[in-house]
């Protein structure tokens, strides 16, 4: 309540649209930090960070990070970004941030709730076969499936049975345009899966 007068207090006739952006970023934030906090997310990123990706008119488009925050810190981001409804996130890139399998649930329940992310690049982040299930349910058409055009997973050692999950959500959906899964550790119990969802 008290979050909603102050910003009803700030407003300014013909202002509206922008005033509701930049309480976007500025609400994503304060609620990051108490999602870090309260699920003791060791690696809390600075607010210059996050300003790096700022893009004209206030808006975090682009959330990228190449350090190893975990699982924990992942999941802060997620429930942060979920929690204010966050409109404007359309790429999630993270490279060795070591997100696991909890932290791919978090990022899968935050873009299903949003429906705005078009790019999901996870390379080398420790993902099994039960993350390429959360990310195969989410990813499966249906009212609450995201828009991903590109989806890259390399070197997440998940094998044939994680890209037999990831598929059988994938081999009906009609977005992806770019999936990459190298260096998964896939053999050929995986081919089938990946031929139905080429012939799609």
């Amino acid at each position: 309540g008290g979050k909603k007068k102050a910003a009803g207090g700030d407003k300014k006739k013909g202002k509206k649209e922008g005033d509701e952006e930049d309480l976007s970023v500025e609400n994503f934030w304060k609620a990051y930090k108490k999602s870090a906090l309260s699920i003791n997310a060791t690696q809390q990123k600075d607010k210059a960070d996050y300003e790096l990706f700022l893009d004209e008119g206030n808006e975090i488009k682009k959330f990228h990070n190449w350090e190893e925050l975990g699982w924990p810190g992942v999941k802060a981001m997620c429930e942060a970004l979920k929690q204010v409804g966050y409109p404007h996130c359309q790429s999630i890139r993270l490279w060795k941030t070591y997100c696991e399998d909890e932290g791919l649930r978090a990022i899968c329940e935050f873009i299903q709730r949003t429906l705005t992310c078009l790019c999901l690049e996870l390379i080398d982040n420790k993902i099994s076969h039960l993350g390429c299930e959360f990310l195969g349910r989410a990813l499966k058409p249906g009212p609450a499936c995201p828009p991903i055009v590109f989806l890259k997973l390399d070197h997440n050692m998940f094998g044939s049975a994680g890209c037999n999950a990831l598929c059988e959500g994938l081999k009906t959906n009609e977005m992806l345009k770019t999936f990459s899964l190298c260096y998964c550790g896939i053999d050929q119990g995986g081919s089938r899966a990946l031929f139905e969802v080429l012939i799609f």
